[in-house]
């Protein structure tokens, strides 16, 4: 009997041992480090520390590590560092996404923990919306409008993929902003469309994530629909009162204007659920991912702007809760979700018994369950929920325009997490945009 049962746990271990070793292999970073380097302003530090951390990513998260190497260096104004990051995430993103069916089935012996790790859709929207901004920070607007688009295209591409429509079909926030890149370009039939597919995406927006459109993107919208000749289009599309264009259409020809972008708190992370299923032969385990949120934030905020002669507060409304995007997501793949882990317990149990009947040989049918349940008990430590996300996103980002007169100005932006405040000096020329880009997160 000791012969017996030396050999079916070594007959076990040699099952599971390369299961356990491979599932192992997802890395740990110190995100913690990473956010005390940029809290201390010490951009050296965390470029340095992001870049060493490479390998702890794990053989099979590589696109994390240029997720946040990218987001990194675009705080520490190394732009050309954050593009290349970016772009290598869309490569391998995109390499992921097209062999994704040809890689799924290696994860049911054990868990995506396997595979490498592809990004959720909204992730890989916020590739395009993120380098977006880092252009916009650069000053590099044909880019960053390229960026828009491509977000766009690339929303389109994955809801034609799937039967069961997603919520985030399009990007409310890449939308304006590619209405206002448009408008600065003076394409402005573009603009209006732009204005146009942003305010009925917003719509959605309400609905699903409770952000309604920026209150400057009706203004933005009627003011350039005076320029098109296209007033009365726009203002059956704005129910209730509404500006008047004319004078919103002069205003924006005598006078510059400063458009603040801030990205605050941090995105949430995944955490398990876990399911036991008490059976004859074992506990049958299911693991599922949720999101739990880092932070939270106000629907609106203002900015103060202060020139020598006067102040005024700025507001600043909710662009992007990429909080509850990630949520909303998550909630409209977890029929993916919930078949494939399913269908995973059901490999799992085949191979089990299959294992079981090999080890136990010609005993009888009780040591023949004894070692199924043994199976499944081991496989309690290996089905896991694939909790890889990317952390370094922002929570929320928050848009202003205003449009003022010609001259110096000082901006106080106030931190939504810390309550400390920055201070931005400003010379506006008129006819020009200027985009201060700010992140504000605890340490990134």
């Amino acid at each position: 009997m000791y012969c017996f049962l030396k050999e079916t746990v070594s007959g076990i271990l040699s099952l599971l041992v390369p299961v356990l070793v491979l599932a192992g292999c997802a890395g740990h970073v110190s995100y913690d480090a990473l956010s005390a380097h940029l809290s201390a302003g010490d951009c050296n530090a965390a470029a340095r520390l992001i870049e060493d951390s490479r390998g702890d990513y794990g053989t099979h998260s590589e696109l994390l590590f240029f997720l946040d190497s990218a987001m990194v260096h675009m705080q520490c104004k190394n732009f050309q560092a954050a593009q290349e990051r970016f772009h290598s995430a869309e490569d391998l993103a995109q390499q992921l996404w097209t062999t994704s069916l040809s890689r799924e089935a290696v994860s049911l012996i054990s868990n995506d923990y396997l595979i490498s790790y592809g990004g959720e859709d909204y992730e890989r929207a916020m590739i395009h919306l993120m380098s977006a901004i880092a252009y916009l920070d650069a000053e590099n607007f044909e880019d960053a409008l390229v960026e828009c688009r491509r977000l766009d295209s690339l929303l389109t591409l994955y809801n034609d993929r799937y039967a069961e429509k997603n919520v985030y079909k399009e990007d409310a926030f890449g939308r304006y902003l590619s209405g206002i890149l448009n408008e600065a370009d003076h394409n402005l039939d573009a603009a209006f469309i732009d204005y146009q597919k942003a305010l009925e995406s917003y719509a959605d927006y309400e609905q699903f994530y409770q952000t309604p459109a920026p209150s400057s993107l009706k203004k933005d919208f009627l003011r350039v629909a005076r320029a098109v000749n296209r007033v009365a289009d726009a203002r059956n599309l704005i129910p209730g009162d509404v500006p008047d264009s004319e004078i919103l259409y002069k205003t924006s020809r005598t006078m510059g204007e400063i458009l603040v972008i801030q990205l605050t708190g941090r995105a949430p992370v995944k955490v398990e659920d876990r399911v036991h299923i008490p059976t004859i032969h074992g506990p049958i385990t299911l693991a599922f991912p949720k999101f739990l949120p880092v932070s939270s934030a106000p629907p609106r905020t203002s900015f103060l702007l202060r020139s020598r002669t006067e102040q005024k507060e700025i507001q600043a409304d909710l662009a992007a809760d990429i909080t509850a995007i990630a949520f909303k997501n998550l909630a409209d793949h977890r029929a993916r979700i919930i078949t494939k882990t399913i269908a995973r317990a059901a490999v799992k149990q085949a191979v089990i018994r299959q294992a079981a009947k090999k080890v136990a040989k010609n005993e009888n049918k009780d040591t023949q369950q004894a070692i199924e349940i043994a199976l499944n008990l081991m496989n309690l430590f290996l089905e896991h929920a694939d909790l890889r996300s990317w952390q370094t996103l922002p929570a929320r980002v928050y848009m202003a325009r205003a449009f003022v007169e010609q001259g110096a100005y000082e901006l106080e932006i106030p931190s939504q997490v810390n309550g400390r405040r920055k201070i931005k000096n400003i010379m506006v020329t008129a006819g020009k945009i200027h985009y201060i880009i700010e992140t504000d997160s605890p340490g990134l």
